[in-house]
């Protein structure tokens, strides 16, 4: 009888260790991560309204659900395995999120909060699965990493008053559907004066820069 009790308590033992490991493991995706992650990363949906959005999606019930406002949010892309959500919050507002690895076992969490009020702006911020911020680097370009030195040279504007122009600089970021990046896209040019935008739009790429992620720093790509 004993050794029959300490069997059923090793099998226990056992079945409680796999429920363990495999909640940690569902923990670390990013449609459960998005769920359970605070209301404050993203006040638009409650964790009720983030579970029904993705249940919906995903069982091909809809894509658009009513947030906490009474608005409509919209689930753009979710791609369970590139680790990549993105979410139409508003009609002015997208929350996107990117689950990676820092190195071969720690996981990150990024996230993307974009505002178009009316041009487009973005911030990015990395967290751990705990939800601590984590020291991650990645410098905001500016929109004077766009110009073309020989187009300006060519124009015959002066350099100085070209880049006082576009001091303020308005850049979105999007984190790429396809592999481990960062997409910014220039969107200063909108800020900017209609007679001023004739004159410096020639002088400005209408490309993305595009950045890869190493080690603990986001790296432009050349």
């Amino acid at each position: 009888m004993k050794k029959l009790l300490n069997l059923l308590q090793n099998k226990s033992l056992i079945f409680l260790c796999l429920v363990w490991i495999t909640h940690c493991l569902t923990a670390q995706t990013v449609e459960s991560l998005y769920i359970s992650m605070p209301d404050g990363l993203n006040p638009v949906l409650t964790k009720q309204n983030r579970l029904e959005l993705l249940e919906y999606y995903k069982a091909k019930q809809g894509d658009t659900i009513t947030n906490r406002f009474g608005g409509q949010t919209r689930l753009l892309f979710f791609d369970s395995i590139q680790s990549c959500l993105i979410i139409q919050n508003t009609q002015n507002s997208r929350f996107e999120m990117k689950v990676f690895k820092i190195d071969s076992i720690t996981p990150a969490i990024g996230i993307i909060r974009t505002v178009c009020s009316p041009i487009c702006q973005s911030v990015v911020e990395f967290y751990d699965t705990a939800w601590n911020n984590i020291p991650i680097t990645f410098t905001l370009p500016k929109a004077t990493e766009w110009m073309n030195t020989e187009n300006s040279q060519s124009a015959n504007l002066d350099r100085k008053w070209v880049e006082k122009q576009l001091e303020t600089s308005f850049v979105a970021l999007s984190f790429s559907r396809n592999y481990l990046g960062i997409i910014a896209t220039n969107n200063t040019l909108e800020f900017l004066s209609d007679d001023d935008r004739k004159q410096i739009s020639p002088l400005l790429s209408d490309k993305p820069i595009l950045y890869n992620f190493k080690g603990k720093i986001w790296i432009q790509k050349p």
